[in-house]
């Protein structure tokens, strides 16, 4: 069987894995000079650093995990986040805290009293179709003004009682047991030179067609060379109206800095939050916290957000560009002659991480094969 995958990310790597492993001949087109996609990582000055954020490997999924870790990803790795925040618009006194926010630290907050008092007025259960809502319930409006409205105001250009509060469980907890760990799953790895060998290691049996762009077209001109097609690009460039989708992009702006002491760093930590509205970033990202290198200098990315880029799709109340995607998903299976599937972040239009994109592709493949 001959299936064409468009691009190399995490699910198109996995598709193709998956796919070659049954006896396909699979071809990959990316649009870059290298696969990886979203959780490259690149050097500045011997340093490893990550332009599109932070990417720390975390699942529950016993299957994903033996997947990646058949292909090299062995380093263990417990993902810390803290934030930056100011109690009052004027207070120009910042204090780091952890972040999801931990109650215990709290206390020592000049707004405690009114906290405890918001945080005993809760419902039982946070509820709530839109983002703000659902996030004064779980944490009531001063921490939610404190840590969550400037930062989302910030990240997604947008009032946050438009987004959707269906991506909230993952990214929103208020933490009373002391752990801070970001991520609670029981495998968690990052890579000290990213993800970069695991992701070639997993596509290297597929032939790559790198600086490759496919559209709509391409897909029919040459589908009497394939079998299937499954598409990991985002549907509104492939089918060449870009900019019919609504979606969110970073701007990181990395910056070197010299040290002699080759353990030095410059941040609190390998990501640091900064909700209040007065700084134009969102976050700093200092990866050498995470890698560990030895090496004589740091990288500090400062994460601007509202680039020209396909980071994160904008998850609205209403689902409108949830509907567009899947009526794209039709256009180009009804223009395509042979079976067309579809998986990842930006086919899918999901907001997801790097292990639901591997499980998308295993999952996608496994339907290619049943259909043949």
């Amino acid at each position: 069987m001959r299936v064409g995958v468009v691009g190399g990310g995490w699910a198109g790597a996995s598709c193709a894995r998956e796919l070659s492993d049954a006896g396909c001949r699979v071809e990959i087109f990316e649009a870059t000079a290298e696969i990886g996609g979203h959780a490259r990582a690149e050097t500045m000055n011997g340093v490893v650093y990550e332009p599109n954020g932070p990417h720390i490997f975390h699942t529950n999924d016993e299957e994903v995990a033996r997947f990646v870790r058949r292909f090299g990803m062995t380093r263990p790795y417990e993902h810390r986040v803290l934030a930056c925040i100011h109690e009052v618009a004027d207070d120009d006194d910042p204090v780091i805290v952890s972040w999801p926010p931990q109650i215990e630290e709290l206390r020592s907050l000049r707004c405690w009293p009114r906290i405890e008092v918001e945080l005993d007025q809760r419902p039982p259960h946070p509820v709530g179709e839109d983002f703000e809502t659902y996030a004064i319930n779980l944490m009531g409006p001063t921490l939610y003004g404190i840590f969550v409205r400037g930062y989302t105001q910030k990240q997604w250009g947008r009032d946050p009682k438009t987004l959707s509060s269906a991506f909230a469980p993952k990214r929103l907890d208020l933490r009373t047991d002391g752990y801070r760990g970001l991520f609670r799953d029981r495998h968690q790895y990052f890579e000290p030179v990213g993800f970069n060998s695991v992701i070639e290691s997993i596509a290297a049996n597929a032939v790559i067609h790198r600086d490759t762009r496919i559209t709509i077209d391409d897909l029919v001109t040459y589908a009497p060379d394939f079998d299937a097609w499954v598409v990991t690009a985002a549907l509104d460039d492939l089918v060449g109206r870009p900019g019919l989708l609504a979606w969110r992009g970073v701007d990181t702006r990395p910056r070197f800095v010299a040290f002699e002491d080759a353990t030095a760093t410059v941040t609190a930590g390998y990501v640091v939050n900064y909700p209040d509205p007065r700084y134009s970033f969102t976050r700093t990202v200092e990866s050498k916290h995470a890698t560990g290198q030895p090496v004589a200098g740091t990288v500090v990315c400062e994460e601007h957000p509202g680039a020209p880029a396909r980071h994160y799709p904008v998850p609205t109340v209403d689902g409108e560009f949830d509907q567009l995607n899947h009526e794209l998903m039709e256009e180009v299976r009804d223009a395509c002659p042979i079976p067309v599937d579809f998986c990842g972040r930006l086919a899918m239009y999901l907001y997801i991480d790097q292990d639901q994109a591997v499980r998308q592709g295993l999952d996608c493949a496994r339907r290619v094969l049943r259909a043949a």
